[in-house]
C-alpha cells in the first residue's frame, strides 16, 4: 500500500534505505571458487554477482541438499565467458529482504563438488560443513526453467562510449528473461528494434528508447529491455546516419545465413533511418535510477538539470532535447484497428502533451511513485499482464466512441456535452489504469506481454449501440476479472490491492453511466460478478483481437494455450410476455474444436456453468441435442456462462473444465430488454 513517506523527494528516499552493494566474482583466473566465499548482507543491500571464464552458474540451495537448487530459489542461468580476468559483461543481482542463511553453489559439471560454493549471511563452521556435504553429492544439477529467476540477470551494452557510433557490444548473446541494459553515454543516441529485412525502419510492436542526449556522463541513462525469446531481435541507431554507417546489433542473431554482418550490409544502403513517434516503449528508461515515463514525440524529456549539473543552461542545451532523426513514421496501427487508435495510451504524435490531457480529462493521474516490494510473483504478473490487454480494449473502444460523438464527429449532437465529456473522462480513466499497470510491469523488468503488437477488432458499424454494449460488456468482462485477481494475489502481492481495488470502483461506476445512457437502471443487481480471469482472457482474445504480429505476442503464462471455442446465446424463453419478466431457459450456438475436450470430463456430457452473484456459480444440464440449459431460479441481473465437461468443480478450476464461452446473459430485464443488438456478432 502507499505511505506517505513517499512525500520525502525521491532521490532523498532512495539515499535512506539504499543498502550496501556487495560484489562477487565468479571462477576469477580460472579457479573454481566464489570470492568471496562468505559475506555478511543486511536488509536492502544488493548482492551482484560477475563472472570470468569458463562457463558458470549461480544456484541458490538449501544446507541439507547442497548442488541441489532450492524450489523457489534464485538462479542467473549460465553465463559463458571467454577472458579468466575480464568479468562478462552479463551480471546477476540479487536484492536482500532478510539476514536468513543462504546457500549458493555453481551447477557446471562437478563445480559443486569441488567446492565451488558460497554463502550469505552464514557461520564459518556451517560454511565448511556445507562445502564436505557438497563433495559428497552424487550429482550436480541446475532447475528445469533455464530462465533466471528471483534475481536480475543483465547484459549491459554501451552506447557511444568514448565518441564511437557503436553498441558496445553489438553481437549478443542471451537467454530469455536476460535484462539487456543500454548505457548511454555522451552525445545523442538511440536504440530501436527493426525486421531483418527493413534495417533503420521499426518493426511495428518494437521497442524504441527515443534520443537520449546526454551532455556528460554526470548521471547514468539507460534503457532496458527484456529477451523474451530465442529468435534474433534487431536495433540500430535512427541519429543522423548511424545506421546506415554501422551502428547496428542484434541479439540471438545466427551464426550464417541472416548475422549481424548481413544486417549491417543491408542497412548501408539505406539513406534514412526512422524512429517510432512516442517513447519510450517496449523498455524502461531511468535517469540516474529513476524511470522516466515522459513521452514528447520520439525524444524522451531528459531535465536540463540532468543533462548540464553544472546549472548553466544554454538555449543549445534547452533544445538538445529537440533533436531529431531524418525522417519519423506515423504511429503504428497494429496498437488497434486504424482509425480507433486512442491517443490516450499510445502517447501518439498529435498529443505531444498527452499526460496533462490524460489527468485532466480523467479528473486525477496515476500515483507518482509506488511502494514496490523487492519482487512479484510470476502469477501476478501474468495477471497484470492480462488486465493491461483488457484496459487496451476497453481505451480504444471508448475513445473511439467519443471520436464519433464529439464535435466534428459523425454523431456529434446525439448525445448532450456533459456526457460526451463524460465518455471523454471515462477513455482517459481507463489509460490511467493501463498506464499504472505498464509502470509496475516495467518496474520490475517485466514487459513481457507486448499487448501493442496485437491488433483489435473494435466495434466499425454505423449503430452506436454497438459502442454503447461492447463498452458495457467490457466493464463487465475486466471488472469480473479484477475481483478474481484482487482474491489471488491477497497473500502473495496484496501491496496492489489498493491499486485494483481502486480500479473496480471506477469501472463499476462507468458501468452504472452507460446503463443509464440505455435508459435503464444504474446497475441491474447489487453487485458485480466475479470471473475467472482465464475465462476473461479467453474472451477478450475471442471477441476482440484480431491478430498478433507474431505467433508469442498473444500468449501469457498461465493462461490456457488457445481461447475457449466462443460461445452465443442465440434465444432465451421468458417467463412471460412482459418485459421485465426472467429467462427460464437459454438456446446456446458453439462448435468445440476436435482434441479441446479436456480436463475431469468424459466429453460425452455437458453442463452450463452460471456465475453469479457473490461469488456464486451454479450447474444445470445442456441438452446435447438441442443445446438448451434452464437458468437457475436465483441468478439475477448480469451472469457469465461457460459450457462445461463436468459439474462439481470450484469457481477456481472452472477453466479446466471449460470447453465453450464465456459468455454474459441478461437473465433479467429491468425496464426493458437490454439485449437488443448484443445477440448479434458485434464483438
Amino acid at each position: 500500500m502507499w505511505s506517505s513517506s513517499w512525500l520525502l523527494p525521491l532521490p532523498l528516499l532512495a539515499s535512506l534505505v539504499q543498502g550496501i552493494h556487495h560484489v562477487v566474482k565468479v571462477g576469477e583466473n580460472e579457479k573454481l571458487e566464489f570470492v568471496p566465499e562468505t559475506l555478511k548482507a543486511a536488509v536492502g543491500d544488493t548482492v551482484e554477482y560477475q563472472f570470468f571464464s569458463k562457463n558458470h552458474s549461480v544456484v541458490q540451495s538449501s544446507f541439507d541438499k547442497p548442488c541441489q537448487p532450492l524450489e523457489d530459489g534464485f538462479f542467473s542461468g549460465f553465463v559463458p565467458t571467454s577472458s579468466p580476468k575480464e568479468a562478462s559483461r552479463t551480471t546477476f543481482t540479487i536484492n536482500i529482504k532478510d539476514t536468513k542463511p543462504r546457500w549458493v553453489y555453481c551447477s557446471q559439471g562437478s563445480h559443486c563438488q569441488s567446492g565451488m560454493v558460497h554463502g550469505i549471511n552464514v557461520e564459518s563452521k556451517k560454511m565448511d560443513e556445507y562445502k564436505r556435504e557438497a563433495a559428497k553429492a552424487k550429482a550436480n544439477t541446475s532447475p528445469k526453467s533455464q530462465r533466471p529467476a528471483w534475481g536480475f540477470r543483465r547484459m549491459h551494452v554501451d552506447v557511444g562510449k568514448n565518441g564511437k557510433n557503436e553498441f558496445t557490444p553489438n553481437d549478443i548473446k542471451e537467454i530469455p528473461g536476460t535484462i539487456i541494459q543500454f548505457n548511454f553515454c555522451q552525445k545523442n543516441h538511440s536504440a530501436v528494434e527493426s525486421s531483418f529485412d527493413k534495417p533503420c525502419v521499426p518493426v511495428d510492436g518494437g521497442f524504441s528508447s527515443g534520443f537520449i542526449p546526454v551532455k556528460n556522463e554526470f548521471f547514468a541513462a539507460v534503457f532496458n529491455i527484456l529477451v523474451q525469446h530465442t529468435r534474433p531481435v534487431w536495433f540500430y541507431d535512427a541519429k543522423d546516419s548511424n545506421c546506415k554507417s554501422g551502428m547496428v546489433g542484434s541479439i540471438n542473431a545466427p551464426s550464417e545465413g541472416n548475422t549481424l554482418e548481413a544486417y549491417a550490409a543491408k542497412a548501408s544502403k539505406i539513406e534514412k533511418s526512422e524512429i517510432p513517434d512516442w517513447a519510450p516503449i517496449g523498455g524502461v528508461a531511468a535517469i540516474d535510477g529513476l524511470i522516466n515515463p515522459v513521452f514528447d514525440g520520439p525524444n524522451l524529456i531528459i531535465p536540463v538539470t540532468l543533462i548540464d549539473p553544472a546549472g548553466e543552461s544554454t538555449e543549445a542545451d534547452k533544445t538538445a532535447n529537440n533533436a531529431t532523426s531524418t525522417a519519423t513514421t506515423a504511429p503504428t496501427e497494429s496498437a488497434g484497428s486504424g482509425e480507433h487508435s486512442n491517443k490516450y495510451l499510445s502517447g501518439s504524435k498529435d498529443n505531444a502533451n498527452a499526460s496533462i490531457h490524460i489527468n485532466t480529462a480523467a479528473g486525477g493521474s496515476k500515483p507518482g511513485h509506488y511502494a514496490y516490494p523487492d519482487e512479484i510473483s510470476d502469477d501476478t504478473i501474468a495477471f497484470l499482464q492480462v488486465l493491461k490487454l483488457m484496459d487496451r480494449i476497453l481505451g480504444e473502444t471508448l475513445y473511439a466512441w467519443y471520436k464519433k460523438i464529439a464535435k466534428d464527429g459523425e454523431w456529434e449532437g446525439i448525445y448532450p456535452n456533459s456526457l460526451v465529456a463524460m465518455i471523454q473522462s471515462m477513455s482517459a480513466q481507463i489509460s490511467v489504469h493501463y498506464q499504472t499497470l505498464e509502470d509496475t510491469l516495467n518496474h520490475f523488468d517485466h514487459p513481457s506481454f507486448n499487448d501493442t503488437a496485437c491488433k483489435l477488432k473494435l466495434p466499425e458499424g454505423n449503430e452506436i449501440d454497438e459502442y454503447v454494449i461492447a463498452s458495457l460488456v467490457l466493464l463487465k468482462l475486466e471488472i469480473g476479472a479484477l475481483a478474481d485477481v484482487s482474491v489471488l494475489i491477497a497473500q502473495k502481492d496484496s501491496w496492489f490491492l489498493p491499486a485494483l481495488v481502486t480500479e473496480v470502483g471506477a469501472k463499476s461506476r462507468m458501468s452504472a453511466v452507460i446503463n443509464m445512457i440505455q435508459n435503464k437502471n444504474a446497475a441491474a443487481a447489487p453487485r458485480e460478478v466475479l470471473l475467472p480471469v482465464e475465462l476473461a482472457w479467453s474472451y477478450a482474445m475471442t471477441h476482440f483481437v484480431e491478430s498478433c504480429s507474431d505467433q508469442e505476442a498473444g500468449k501469457i503464462a498461465n493462461m490456457p494455450e488457445e481461447p475457449f471455442a466462443p460461445l452465443e446465446v442465440v434465444h432465451r424463453e421468458l417467463s412471460g410476455a412482459n418485459s421485465d419478466d426472467r429467462a427460464l431457459k437459454v438456446t446456446l450456438n458453439y462448435t468445440i474444436p476436435a482434441g479441446a475436450e479436456g480436463g475431469k470430463g468424459n466429453g460425452k456430457e455437458h453442463w452450463v456453468a452460471w456465475v453469479g452473484p457473490w461469488g456464486t456459480y451454479e450447474y444445470t444440464k445442456l441438452d446435447e441435442k438441442t443445446k438448451v440449459a434452464e437458468v437457475p431460479e436465483n441468478m439475477f441481473g448480469y451472469v457469465w456462462i461457460a459450457v462445461v465437461n463436468h459439474n462439481s468443480v470450484g469457481l477456481s478450476e472452472l477453466e479446466d473444465v471449460t470447453v465453450a464461452g464465456p459468455q454474459i446473459v441478461w437473465t433479467s430485464n429491468p425496464q426493458g430488454d437490454i439485449d437488443v443488438g448484443f445477440e448479434k456478432e458485434i464483438v
